[in-house]
């Protein structure tokens, strides 16, 4: 790519009159133009990740995210799309399913309300947190005074909620430990008979402590958790969240990296977008005033890129919860969430 554009007259004094092939200001160019790209409300298919998948746990809201190798999530920028797979019976096929609404935020809830509320909600619905916006429970705590509840302990059993016919009834999965550390659990057991060692303060993300037959994994402050609504109830099914989000963009750091997940295809538009912030890192202040023009040529471009990748069908739909006369006819029910799925219609 900087073979492509050095060769132009007004753009070559910015990249090469320094130094044959110096890294700034090209690689700080090309990751705004790569913000740029990734920046506009669109869900592009390159840059769609599968989040790890977790479990719904009794009256637990907040899940801290974690890879199977240990580490937390952080390349995630915005929740895409998800379902939900019921989980407690894993022998029945096909598997009862609903939808996860993403959206950017909603409230700390308990697994209670104040009033009863005609619900007609996805299954749940969900958004991102930093880890430590996320509840986490006290091992050994109590669970009345200033606490939601459902503290592990002493003899806590864990059990995996894969197993055929489980249903919600672990303790919270993640606790804050005695020295400030957020742990969740990474093997399902039983706690041990007194508190665990916990490591030192800021431990790093991926530190495990055995708690008997459980294992704890320290996760980073600032990783990604989930927080869902309804909370689940104190037993009931089990779910399983299977979330799709945006990545974040490309931070640059050297010629030789590639512009991965960005398909070759597409370069035409990058292309576009590093010409545009040249005339912006000029220090000619003729060359500099072509920046406003080659920027909004740089905007119509990446409406053609949108365009390009936004040509099929999309199976989103309003669907009416009632006809005009009421509910005389088949419909949604008043409520469907966790505890009532399968949308069954009254008559």
């Amino acid at each position: 790519m900087y073979d492509k554009v050095v060769t132009l007259g007004d753009v070559k004094p910015v990249l090469a009159d320094v130094a044959a092939y110096q890294l700034e200001p090209f690689i700080t160019i090309c990751s705004d133009v790569y913000a740029d790209i990734v920046g506009v409300p669109f869900p592009h298919k390159w840059n769609e990740v599968k989040l790890p998948i977790f479990y719904t746990n009794s009256l637990q809201q907040d899940y801290a995210l974690i890879n199977p190798d240990g580490t937390s999530v952080f390349n995630i920028e915005w929740l895409q799309e998800g379902i939900v797979v019921e989980e407690t019976n894993v022998s029945t096929l096909p598997k009862p399913w609903g939808y996860a609404e993403c959206g950017r935020h909603q409230g700390q809830q308990t697994g209670s309300i104040l009033q009863p509320l005609n619900w007609s909600w996805p299954t749940f619905t969900c958004n991102t947190i930093y880890n430590y916006m996320a509840y986490y429970g006290t091992w050994g705590g109590s669970d009345i005074d200033a606490t939601f509840g459902n503290n592990p302990g002493s003899l806590s059993v864990y059990t995996d909620p894969t197993a055929n016919n489980t249903q919600q009834k672990n303790p919270i999965t993640q606790v804050r430990d005695t020295n400030g550390n957020l742990q969740v659990v990474t093997q399902y057991g039983t706690t041990g008979a007194s508190q665990p060692a916990w490591p030192m303060a800021n431990s790093p993300a991926g530190t495990v402590t055995n708690d008997g037959s459980v294992k704890w994994t320290v996760v980073d402050p600032y990783g990604t958790a989930i927080r869902i609504s309804p909370v689940p109830s104190q037993t009931g099914v089990v779910f399983q969240f299977n979330l799709i989000a945006q990545k974040p963009p490309v931070t640059f750091t050297s010629l030789s990296q590639t512009f991965d997940p960005f398909p070759d295809k597409y370069l035409k538009y990058f292309r576009q977008g590093i010409i545009a912030q040249c005339y912006r890192w000029s220090s000619d202040a003729k060359v500099q005033a072509k920046f406003d023009k080659n920027y909004q040529i740089w905007l119509k471009s990446l409406n053609d890129l949108r365009a390009m990748e936004d040509r099929e069908l999309e199976e989103y739909r309003f669907v009416p919860e009632q006809t005009i006369f009421g509910r005389g006819t088949s419909g949604r029910t008043s409520y469907v969430g966790p505890a009532y799925p399968f949308n069954y219609p009254w008559r």
